[in-house]
């Protein structure tokens, strides 16, 4: 098993890169739909609907065009163009639904806000 750093790893939105990255994840899902028939004597599965998420934390900045635009689609409810890059260089891009913006702060610390994202429509990986 191959350990990465996350060094270099971002994400934009609308073409912006958002600043403040603390951690970020993205995961793809496939559903598997039963098709077995009375007959078989062992389960058989096919392919289903495919979808994906990201959730991550950022350092809060409302001045940020990126994070205001984070800010805006998750209280409109329109989507966003994202592309998550990793470490490699390797791209996700999709447009997203930002299901979660939360502020959050404490005494002496940085503000940060937490968000997900909900993908919709296909997902390109580069």
């Amino acid at each position: 098993m191959a350990i990465y750093s996350c060094t270099g790893c971002s994400f934009t939105v609308g073409g912006t890169t958002v600043p403040g990255v603390v951690d970020g994840s993205v995961t793809l899902t496939h559903e598997a739909i039963d098709a077995t028939e009375i007959t078989d004597a062992r389960r058989v599965f096919i392919g289903g609907v495919r979808a994906g998420s990201f959730s991550g934390t950022i350092f809060y900045d409302q001045g940020n065009t990126a994070i205001a635009a984070l800010e805006t689609a998750a209280a409109n409810g329109t989507t966003v163009a994202f592309v998550f890059t990793l470490h490699s260089g390797a791209t996700y891009t999709v447009s997203a639904f930002i299901t979660n913006f939360a502020p959050s702060f404490a005494v002496n610390d940085v503000m940060r806000a937490s968000i997900s994202a909900q993908f919709t429509g296909a997902i390109t990986i580069a």
